[in-house]
């Protein structure tokens, strides 16, 4: 071995330790997906997060997101409008979908490919990444795909290597206690309406039983009551009452002649 030659084990001992000291090269990661609702088959706002690793450091030039695996549809979000929030949570320290940084004005287009399945938004550059910031891309207008867990593929930086990461995209069946609700809901609402009805029916028929009562009382009244009560006091008995008055007094006349 000449003396300018190193020893094979001395170089594999030196690249070694300048991986330890320089740290490994990381892509984006963590990276999560979610939908709300998450309903299959409905319109959704589906909310996407990365967290920047060495090799996705420097300008943010785009985003995109791949539904290839989970048959989602993105064909409607084609647009500035349909994008709810874009920014940047500086080291990763907010929960859910909060950012200190806005990149909404840096959006120069936003795109859908793969027959619908693919997400592209594109900047023009004028924000950048340092390691462990969270990139937060919202956006509305995906149809949810059936009932499941899926794999999804997000990149920081399409246009390069080095920001791709996994999120999983869960949407699940309508649950039993929410059928179970709408359904009692809607039978409440049947029922109410139901016993309102009869209700309402019965209400008028004993208004019009007191009414019919109370003039058949006043009929009995003016018939007579008793009998005696009335007929002392109409019409008929004041005649008769003069007719006897009048015989007497004949019959006294008579007398005296």
């Amino acid at each position: 071995m000449s003396d300018h030659e190193l020893p094979t084990t001395t170089v594999a001992v030196g690249i070694a330790l300048l991986t330890i000291f320089a740290g490994p090269a990381f892509a984006a990661s963590m990276g999560s997906l979610s939908a709300t609702p998450a309903t299959p088959g409905e319109t959704a706002q589906h909310a996407a997060t990365a967290t920047i690793g060495t090799e996705a450091t420097g300008s943010w030039t785009g985003f995109a997101v791949d539904y290839s695996d989970a048959d989602a549809d993105v064909s409607d979000v084609n647009a500035t409008d349909d994008l709810v929030a874009v920014g940047i949570d500086r080291g990763d320290d907010a929960g859910g979908t909060t950012v200190d940084v806005n990149v909404s004005d840096d959006v120069s287009s936003v795109s859908t490919s793969n027959n619908g399945e693919t997400l592209t938004v594109d900047f023009g550059g004028s924000y950048s990444l340092n390691e462990s910031d969270e990139v937060v891309v919202v956006y509305d207008g995906v149809v949810n795909p059936s009932a499941g867990e899926y794999t999804v593929p997000l990149d920081v930086n399409p246009q390069s290597s080095g920001g791709e990461t996994n999120a999983t995209l869960t949407v699940g069946e309508r649950t039993a206690t929410d059928t179970a609700t709408e359904t009692t809901t809607g039978t409440e609402s049947m029922d109410t309406e139901t016993e309102t009805e009869p209700m309402d029916t019965e209400t008028e028929a004993m208004t019009d039983t007191a009414v019919d009562g109370d003039d058949s009382d006043a009929t009995e009244t003016m018939a007579g009551g008793d009998g005696t009560t009335t007929g002392g006091s109409g019409p008929g008995f004041t005649a008769l009452a003069a007719v006897v008055a009048l015989v007497a007094a004949a019959a006294l006349a008579t007398r005296r002649d």
